[in-house]
């Protein structure tokens, strides 16, 4: 394989490998709310109502506190505002704080910051794209992201969606793919956290993350999060920052969140 081959950016290649399951960022270490809540429910259907009913809910919420922000952070770098990495930057600065400000959780909100990080050193160190293959953009995509990821200090850290949403872009894939497989991601996890709770085996989760019916709870999701904007975001599922808010009163737990 040439030099030429090696610097051509593979959006196909790019989309699959942020859509692994293994790609290091420590979601084994949270449950999004799941384990909270099956210890604060008391089971009267079955285990695969039950998990059903919550990832609907959980994706529910996402599309309206979250994919507003990836949507925002994913069309900054674009804006005819922005013709300079410094002012594209400020902004970003900004809508993660915003961001940080409307996550009223603090355990969710560690969740991403933790996973923020982590996204961004993986960028920093395996996904980084050659300057050559970078998408057209008004700026400077790899300088805007390690800015980024080293101008969140303790005050305002980086958050996994604005992460998210610059890696995807500098990936060259679409505000469709950033967001589908983000919630995709988000699905995954869940599932795997249900079998590590024992809740169903691998097979069943295999079985749910297939069925058609999940794809159209991520896609409806999709939908619902690609027409709110920054200003109207909130929480639609209240109960949810309540159990992500009672995990850390558990007497033994098996997941950070």
């Amino acid at each position: 394989m040439g030099a030429g081959a090696r610097e051509t950016l593979n959006p196909s290649l790019h989309l699959l490998v942020l859509s692994d399951s293994a790609l290091p960022l420590g979601s084994f270490a949270f449950s999004s709310g799941l384990e909270s809540f099956l210890t604060h429910s008391t089971p009267q259907k079955p285990s695969t109502t039950l998990l059903r009913r919550f990832l609907s809910l959980s994706l529910s919420s996402l599309s309206t506190t979250t994919l507003p922000f990836i949507t925002a952070a994913y069309n900054i770098p674009n804006l005819p505002t922005h013709t300079t990495t410094y002012s594209a930057i400020s902004s970003i600065l900004h809508l993660s704080d915003t961001f940080d400000a409307t996550t009223t959780c603090p355990v969710l909100r560690r969740a991403s910051t933790t996973q923020g990080k982590a996204l961004l050193s993986v960028w920093e160190k395996s996904l980084r794209p050659p300057p050559q293959s970078m998408p057209p953009s008004l700026v400077d995509l790899p300088a805007l992201i390690t800015s980024y990821r080293h101008q969140s200090g303790n005050d305002n850290p980086p958050h996994l969606p604005i992460a998210w949403a610059l890696i995807s872009l500098s990936s060259n894939l679409t505000l469709h793919q950033t967001t589908f497989v983000f919630l995709l991601n988000h699905t995954k996890a869940l599932l795997s956290a249900a079998v590590r709770l024992n809740l169903i085996g691998p097979y069943v989760a295999q079985r749910i993350l297939a069925a058609p019916e999940t794809l159209e709870v991520v896609q409806r999701a999709q939908e619902t999060g690609l027409r709110v904007g920054v200003e109207e975001a909130g929480q639609t599922v209240p109960i949810l920052d309540l159990y992500q808010g009672r995990h850390e009163l558990l007497y033994s737990r098996v997941f950070n969140s």
